[in-house]
C-alpha cells in the first residue's frame, strides 16, 4: 500500500510540474549593430543564435534602447526555435559602460517577461533574469528563469 501511494504522489507531482512551470536557461552568442541613437542614447538592434531548455537551437532579434546616461537598457525581443515556434519578451535593466565608444566593452543584467508566443508557445508565460557582455560587434547573452506551459494548449 504505501508503494502505491507513493507511486501514485510522485505521479501527480510530475504531472503538475509537467503542465505548469519549468526551468528555463539560454545561452546566446549575440551580435549589436547600433541603427541610431541621440548624444546620450544608443538605439540598437540584436540578433544572435543559440541554445536553450525547452526550445533547443534558437534565433534572438529584437530592439533595444540603452539611455547612456542613466546607465539603462530596455526592449524586446523574439526567441524563435528551429520548428519556427517563438514567443515575444520583453526586458529591463542596467548597463555598465567602460568608455564612450560604441565599441567598447559593456556589461548588462536585468529582467526579462514573456509577452506573446506563437506554435508550441502559443499560451506560454514566465520570464527571469539576463546578464551578458558586449565588445564590438560581438556578445553573449544568458537568459535564466522559468516558463509556464511549454507546447501545452490551455
Amino acid at each position: 500500500m504505501r508503494t502505491l501511494v507513493c507511486i501514485l504522489t510522485l505521479s501527480l507531482v510530475s504531472t503538475t510540474y509537467a503542465g505548469s512551470t519549468v526551468p528555463f536557461h539560454a545561452t546566446i552568442d549575440t551580435t549589436p549593430v547600433v541603427v541610431g541613437g541621440s548624444p546620450t542614447t544608443l538605439d540598437l538592434v540584436i540578433t544572435g543564435t543559440g541554445e536553450g531548455g525547452h526550445v533547443g537551437r534558437l534565433e534572438v532579434d529584437g530592439p533595444s534602447h540603452v539611455d547612456l546616461v542613466a546607465a539603462t537598457q530596455t526592449g524586446t525581443s523574439t526567441l524563435t526555435a528551429a520548428d519556427g515556434s517563438s514567443f515575444d519578451f520583453s526586458f529591463v535593466g542596467t548597463v555598465g559602460i567602460t568608455g564612450p565608444l560604441p565599441t567598447d566593452p559593456v556589461t548588462f543584467q536585468g529582467t526579462w517577461r514573456v509577452t506573446s508566443g506563437t506554435g508550441r508557445f502559443e499560451n506560454v508565460s514566465g520570464g527571469g533574469t539576463y546578464t551578458g557582455s558586449a565588445a564590438g560587434p560581438s556578445g553573449i547573452l544568458f537568459l535564466s528563469g522559468a516558463l509556464s506551459n511549454p507546447g501545452q494548449r490551455n
